[in-house]
């Protein structure tokens, strides 16, 4: 077949979808071994595809990782707000939910949840310098936003978040104080003891969520 032909039927839309299969795979190394080690015949390997249902799906290579870090980003931002949601449905108590959202806001001491956040500083500041990954963070940092709030609507609903305040603005500022969390790693032997800072988010907590 002539390479012109061979080029175009690669290029033609894959059987199955298999892109998902080749983000799993692409975050996967990333996570593990970093963004400079993904290589394109590795991640087509992996998945079984060739190149042409690769860049079927991906204009280029940056355009793959583009994707993974979105779907990295995604997963990082549901697993708090489905902590934060499951605060609200399931605390049998006020205190029960104090402690849950609290721990839910930012624990600077967890090295995971550390870790995860500075991910998410990494792509933010990617973004300033790449229109196109901007507009994937402002969609996923608009739909985290979105969520956010909905869940402090349903807790402003229930009557245990003050009635006062805006859930829109308690969204933002529990997402600007978790990102900023990070900074107290630079601090060292200057910063609060995990037992002030847990003592603190309690406090901020308890003025938004007051008894009844």
């Amino acid at each position: 077949m002539p390479k012109k032909n061979l080029r175009q039927a690669e290029n033609r839309a894959p059987k199955s979808d298999s892109r998902k299969e080749l983000i799993d795979v692409a975050l996967t190394i990333i996570i593990n071994d970093g963004i400079d080690a993904l290589r394109i015949d590795d991640v087509c390997e992996k998945v079984g595809v060739t190149k042409g249902s690769l860049y079927w799906h991906f204009q280029d290579r940056e355009g793959l990782v583009r994707a993974a870090l979105f779907e990295q980003l995604r997963q990082l931002s549901e697993t708090q707000l489905a902590s934060l949601d499951a605060a609200i449905e399931n605390a049998t108590s006020r205190d029960e939910y104090l402690v849950k959202v609290a721990g839910s806001l930012a624990n600077p001491f967890d090295t995971n949840e550390s870790e995860n956040r500075w991910e998410r500083w990494e792509m933010l500041a990617r973004a300033r310098r790449d229109p196109e990954l901007k507009q994937f963070m402002t969609e996923i940092q608009k739909r985290y936003q979105h969520f956010l709030t909905s869940v402090m609507t349903k807790a402003k609903d229930r009557g245990v978040l003050r009635g006062d305040v805006d859930p829109a603005a308690v969204a933002a500022a529990i997402t600007a104080l978790a990102l900023g969390s990070n900074h107290l790693s630079y601090l060292g032997d200057e910063g609060p003891t995990q037992s002030a800072w847990n003592d603190l988010m309690l406090k901020m907590t308890d003025m938004l969520f007051p008894t009844k």
